[in-house]
C-alpha cells in the first residue's frame, strides 16, 4: 500500500499531463485520511479535475469536507482548488503591512490583469496558498496536485522568480528614468515612446504598479526564503507520477532531473496504468473459454499474449528507471471503472504493488 511517512507534512505530486496525477493525488490524500490523518488535498491545476475524482460538484479556495466512512481510526479529508485572484490579493495584503498601500496595488489595472491571467501569477499564488495551508493547525498533511510538468516546475520556482523580477536592472531602469541622469536617460526615452504607443494612462498604471511592488520586495523575499526552506524540509516529499510506456519514462526522467536539480527530495515514483489486473496471471497458465466463445478463443489468446507482452515491457521500463535513479517505485493498474468517488479511489490505490528489480 502506498503511504507517506508519518512525519511528512507536505507532499507534491508532480509529473506531465495525462498520466492520472490528479486522480492519484486524490487517492493518496484519501489513503492517508483513512489511516487517521487530517488531510487537505489542494489542486493548483486550473483544469479543475480534482472535484471529479472525489465525486463532488465543485471546489473553491475554501476547503470542502469530503465524507469518509464512519469507523474507528478514520481521519478527515478536505479538498480545495486554488483561486488565483483571491490568493494573489491575500499575498499583497500580507506583504504590504499597510492597508492603504495594499489597496493601491489591488486597484491598479496592471495588477488586476496580472493577478487574473498570467501563468506565473498563478504559480506564485499556489505557493502562497501551500505555505498558508502547511501552517494551518487543522491539517496534518497537505497533498498538492500540481499542474502538468512545466507549470509544476514554475510553481516550485515562483517565489524566487518574483524576487528576481523585482531585482532586475530593467525594472529599476524603468522606475528611475530621469532626463537629468545620463545613465538612465534611455529609460526616459523608452517611457516616452511607450506613452506614444500605449497611452499615458497605461504607462502611469504600469509605473505605479512597479513602484508599489518594489516597496513590497522585502516581504516577497522573506516569503521566498520561507517557501524554499519548506520545500527542502525533511517533512516535505515529492511524488513523481508517470505512465510506464517509453514516452512516459522519458518524461519522468526529465521531471525527476528538474526536481533534484533544486535539491528537493524525490521520495517516491508511481507508475500509473502499468498493468491490467485481469491479465496479471502468467501467460503460461491455461485459460478456458465458454463454448459459445470457442471460435474466438485463438483471437482472445493472442490479445492476452499482447497484453502480457506490453505489461512486461512496462515493468522492464520501470525497473530500468529505478536502477538509473536509485529509487523504488510503485505500479498502479488500469482502473476497471470510473474513479469518481472515495470508495472507488480506495479500491484502486489498494491494488498498488511495489516494483522490485529482478536479480
Amino acid at each position: 500500500m502506498i503511504e507517506l511517512s508519518d512525519d511528512c507534512r507536505l507532499a507534491f505530486c508532480v509529473g506531465v499531463g495525462g498520466v492520472g496525477k490528479t486522480t492519484f493525488a486524490a487517492a493518496l490524500g484519501l489513503a492517508e485520511a483513512l489511516r487517521g490523518r487530517s488531510v487537505l488535498v489542494l489542486t493548483a491545476d486550473p483544469a479543475r479535475r480534482l472535484a471529479d475524482a472525489l465525486g463532488i460538484r465543485g471546489l473553491s479556495d475554501q476547503a470542502s469536507d469530503i465524507p469518509l466512512p464512519a469507523r474507528p481510526g478514520v481521519g478527515e479529508l478536505h479538498a480545495a482548488m486554488l483561486e488565483t485572484k483571491a490568493s494573489a490579493d491575500e499575498i499583497i495584503r500580507r506583504a504590504a503591512h499597510d492597508e492603504a498601500r495594499a489597496q493601491r496595488v489591488l486597484d491598479n489595472r496592471i495588477y488586476q490583469a496580472f493577478s487574473n491571467t498570467l501563468a506565473r501569477s498563478h504559480a506564485y499564488a499556489a505557493m502562497e496558498r501551500v505555505h498558508e495551508a502547511v501552517h494551518d493547525s487543522r491539517y496534518d498533511l497537505i497533498v498538492v496536485d500540481t499542474p502538468p510538468a512545466q507549470s509544476s516546475i514554475e510553481i516550485l520556482d515562483a517565489p524566487d522568480r518574483l524576487v528576481s523580477f523585482l531585482d532586475q536592472r530593467v525594472v529599476r531602469w524603468f522606475l528611475q528614468a530621469s532626463d537629468e541622469s545620463p545613465q538612465l536617460r534611455g529609460g526616459a526615452i523608452a517611457q516616452g515612446l511607450l506613452r506614444i504607443v500605449a497611452g499615458e494612462s497605461l504607462v502611469s498604471a504600469l509605473t505605479e504598479f512597479l513602484t508599489e511592488m518594489a516597496f513590497l520586495r522585502e516581504g516577497f523575499s522573506e516569503r521566498a526564503r520561507e517557501v524554499r526552506a519548506l520545500m527542502r524540509s525533511p517533512s516535505t516529499s515529492f511524488v513523481l507520477v508517470s505512465s510506464a510506456d517509453a514516452m512516459g519514462i522519458e518524461a519522468a526522467k526529465s521531471v525527476a532531473a528538474e526536481v533534484r536539480s533544486r535539491d528537493f527530495e524525490l521520495a517516491q515514483v508511481v507508475f500509473n496504468r502499468a498493468f491490467i489486473s485481469e491479465a496479471a496471471r502468467p501467460s503460461a497458465d491455461p485459460v478456458s473459454y465458454p463454448e459459445r466463445l470457442a471460435a474466438l478463443a485463438p483471437k482472445l489468446l493472442r490479445i492476452r499474449a499482447l497484453l502480457s507482452e506490453e505489461e512486461e515491457q512496462k515493468r522492464s521500463n520501470i525497473v530500468a528507471f529505478c536502477h538509473e535513479h536509485g529509487i523504488g517505485a510503485w505500479s498502479l493498474p488500469e482502473a476497471r471503472r470510473p474513479l469518481g468517488d472515495p470508495s472507488a479511489l480506495a479500491a484502486w490505490i489498494e491494488q498498488a504493488r511495489p516494483v522490485l528489480p529482478r536479480t
